[in-house]
């Protein structure tokens, strides 16, 4: 009995100094913040619909871990409020991290790309709960077999997804459909193939609703991909009434400017009005909310 309290007590304090490691392990590089300012917040103009696309980026780089970036990155959503917005490198990590801090407004829909378990990636649609019910939704692949689960096809470097919402607005009945999407990085053959599978599902899903989508395409305007979207769809920058412009990926500010502009888009149905298009370039204290700027438009849908 007495060897049994003993061997019970050394395995409780060896699982109190794990603990102790493991804060001690979370908590370096930790930035100490207070009060984060997000400046320059547009006024979402009446009748409109406020989305977002947002690559969250998926590990840490040196002291832009994800535990100080997510600490902006949330203040960031908290000021913006998109009423419906699209991640990119969403790993379950940082899905934990939105469900903790955001989980009693929005609601989630997507799968994991791959069975990766905690290094998968996810590229969910989030929406406001209170504005908005889910009418339908699911998550396809960028391959030759779009409804098999963790399939790749054309080269690609990763197993590539497109999730998608149909979203209703519980005060009008107004409902859309929210694509979000992350294309392949490496190689534009693969790129293009990609994208003809998305327009394809694209067209098929969404029917006659008015369609928003989201994602980091790793396309300059200058590419066949870029071409393809524009060919379906209006890039909101282009449409904005108040417009952005400038590089979205910047490796935390690292990246010189090339004069290629974004990579990240937000597409909607043809002739859409487009109140404003902007890119989010709040940091605090030198940490950004990711290795991508996010981008938001306040659209009139109809």
């Amino acid at each position: 009995m007495k060897k049994a309290k003993i061997a019970v007590g050394i395995i409780a304090c060896l699982a109190l100094l794990g603990c102790a490691a493991y804060g001690i392990y979370t908590q370096v590089g930790a930035v100490r913040f207070g009060d984060i300012v997000i400046d320059g917040v547009p006024e979402k103009a009446e009748g409109t619909t406020r989305i977002m696309s947002f690559n969250v980026r998926c590990a840490n780089d040196g002291e832009q871990t994800i535990t100080n970036r997510s600490k902006v990155a949330i203040e960031m959503l908290k000021a913006y409020m998109p009423d419906s917005f699209g991640v990119q490198e969403c790993t379950p990590r940082w899905k934990r991290i939105f469900r903790y801090n955001l989980g009693d407004v929005y609601g989630c829909v997507g799968k994991a790309r791959d069975p990766y378990g905690p290094y998968t990636e996810y590229s969910s649609v989030y929406y406001r709960k209170d504005k908005f019910d889910l009418i339908d939704s699911g998550t396809f692949w960028l391959s030759e077999t779009p409804d098999k689960p963790y399939t790749k096809s054309f080269d690609s470097s990763c197993t590539r997804i497109a999730t998608w919402a149909v979203l209703e607005e519980k005060e009008t009945g107004l409902r859309y459909t929210h694509i979000n999407t992350h294309l392949d990085h490496k190689l534009d053959h693969t790129r293009d193939a990609q994208m003809q599978v998305l327009i394809e599902r694209v067209l098929e899903i969404t029917g006659d609703t008015p369609v928003v989508m989201t994602g980091d395409f790793n396309a300059y305007e200058s590419s066949s991909v870029y071409e393809v979207a524009c060919t379906h769809f209006d890039d909101t920058k282009y449409l904005a009434k108040k417009s952005d412009d400038g590089p979205t990926f910047t490796k935390y500010g690292t990246k010189k400017p090339d004069g290629k502009g974004a990579i990240d888009f937000i597409f909607v149905t043809k002739d859409t009005e487009v109140e404003n298009y902007k890119i989010i370039r709040n940091t605090a204290k030198g940490i950004y909310p990711s290795d991508h700027f996010p981008i938001i438009s306040d659209v009139y849908l109809k």
